[in-house]
């Protein structure tokens, strides 16, 4: 099975799960929400163009990270973009990346309303055969 994501969906975010919680619906439902935590980060690193990339696309880092934690070329990459070592690199492709500047900083209140849904994925922390 072949999966693609849809460039009609925007740039994404990178956060870190902070625990769960219940919702609870005015019609008295309960709803199991998922807490999530914007740590340091979500800053453009790099703007990759049709004309010299062949693709449009934003690459976004998170996680502010020691310098000696990154290796000499991963350094050299966040340098080039003047921007602060970072842990984790995500490249998000976009129809159009108009309005994005490199070392921007991703502000959650701006990209987001009330309401909006959001595709969400990740890692699981591995338990092990329980």
């Amino acid at each position: 099975m072949v999966v693609m994501m849809s460039l009609e969906a925007g740039v994404g975010v990178m956060a870190t799960k902070l625990g769960m919680m219940s919702f609870f619906e005015p019609n008295g439902e309960v709803v199991p929400v998922t807490v999530v935590g914007f740590k340091e980060g979500n800053i453009v690193t790099q703007i990759k163009t049709d004309a010299t990339d062949g693709y449009n696309a934003v690459q976004v880092g998170y996680r502010r990270v020691r310098d000696r934690k990154l290796t000499k070329p991963e350094m050299g990459h966040l340098e080039k973009a003047g921007a602060i070592p970072m842990r984790h690199l995500q490249e998000f492709r976009l129809q159009s990346v108009e309005g994005f500047q490199v070392n921007q900083r991703l502000v959650f209140d701006e990209l987001f309303n009330e309401g909006d849904l959001v595709d969400v994925s990740g890692t699981t922390i591995g338990k092990g055969f329980q």
